[in-house]
């Protein structure tokens, strides 16, 4: 019996080599392929959880960028109060003065200018925060990954020291980005509205026509290419000059050179044709805002004199304490319908998405821990 199942076997030797290696090899691929599979699912997985975890990150982010920009609005009215001070114009006409026409038209001047100050500064407070949170958000959260995986022994990627000098770059904006941008801005407005006569009947149309103008002579600049977006010149009220934040010396330790980087890398979104188009569709928004804002007191006007909205003329100076008085619509405290419009804007959320994604790749880790070390 067993010498007949030796010759069978060695009769056919060959095929049962053949099926050992082909079991063999089908329980090896079986074996590989789970396992392959496995890696797939747990990488998968971790994949999933980076992203749960980026995008709970980039939401926590934004609701701060939301609340930073509310609380700094009084300061910002402040501010544009403190430089355009109505109020005191105002108790001088109260006096009877010799020179009471000279004061009217400088009221008329300076509401005009402060509301205007009003939709630039809030647009760009809004952005330059945005940009700045979403670039340090980015840096926090491969931080964060990193040092969840013990790969920077504990190291921030940038220390919370260097984040609050790096946040505290808005301070320059609000302390004289903005009063160098209402000097611009008041010259623009006196140059424009400064013949236009206190009694002289301004339908609704002239208005949107005139703050269009002040608008064109705000950003127009010589030194800016039809190539380049009109908005590019706010870019000097922005940032500190690159003067002072441009040289780094060899003998600067890490912190200081990652400090000149950051302000580096914020200096080039904030001139990046990205940015100066959500910028110029902010100030659209903000235009808007003011020319709606004015078109409900030609309707109020309108029904009282019971005409059309476009054919209702008022003098300009009766629109004086109108244009005035915006200021507490438009930068008041929450609610704010300007403020809500460019928080909640589109384009203001892509912007932020891109740079926050763009800041918390892997590959930026590589160069940080390389500046580290």
């Amino acid at each position: 019996m067993f010498s007949s199942m030796w010759n069978f076997i060695k009769r056919h030797k060959k095929k049962f080599i053949f099926s050992g290696f082909l079991v063999g090899g089908g329980v090896y691929l079986y074996r590989y392929a789970q396992r392959k599979f496995k890696e797939i699912q747990e990488k998968e997985a971790a994949e999933c959880l980076k992203h749960a975890r980026q995008q709970h990150h980039f939401d926590s982010n934004q609701r701060t960028c939301n609340m930073t920009v509310i609380s700094m609005l009084p300061t910002l009215r402040e501010a544009l109060i403190k430089k355009f001070d109505t109020d005191a114009v105002k108790e001088s006409l109260k006096t009877c003065p010799e020179n009471k026409l000279e004061l009217w038209e400088e009221l008329k001047v300076i509401s005009l200018a402060r509301i205007i100050c009003v939709l630039y500064g809030c647009s760009i407070l809004c952005l330059v925060l945005r940009v700045q949170l979403n670039i340090v958000g980015g840096y926090m959260f491969l931080d964060s990954m990193f040092n969840r995986n013990g790969m920077t022994q504990n190291m921030a990627v940038v220390p919370k020291e260097l984040q609050e000098r790096y946040l505290s770059l808005i301070r320059h904006f609000m302390d004289h980005g903005l009063l160098e941008l209402c000097d611009l801005i008041h010259g623009a407005v006196e140059k424009e509205v400064w013949s236009v006569s206190l009694k002289e009947r301004l339908c609704f149309h002239n208005l949107k026509a005139i703050t269009g103008q002040i608008r064109e002579r705000i950003e127009s600049s010589p030194e800016i290419s039809d190539l380049q977006s009109p908005t590019l010149m706010l870019c000097s009220y922005m940032l500190p000059s690159e003067g002072h934040t441009s040289t780094v010396s060899n003998t600067e330790n890490a912190e200081e050179r990652m400090y000149h980087q950051l302000v580096q890398e914020t200096r080039d979104v904030l001139e990046s044709p990205d940015f100066h188009a959500v910028l110029h569709t902010c100030l659209d928004r903000g235009f808007a805002k003011l020319l709606d804002s004015l078109a409900d007191h030609y309707r109020q006007t309108a029904s009282d004199q019971h005409q059309n909205l476009h054919e209702v003329g008022i003098p300009m100076a009766k629109l004086i304490p109108v244009i005035s008085g915006l200021l507490f619509k438009l930068c008041s405290d929450t609610p704010n319908p300007l403020i809500q419009e460019l928080l909640l804007l589109d384009q203001a959320k892509t912007l932020a998405a891109n740079i926050y994604e763009a800041f918390s790749q892997q590959e930026e880790l590589a160069s940080g821990v390389d500046q580290k070390t």
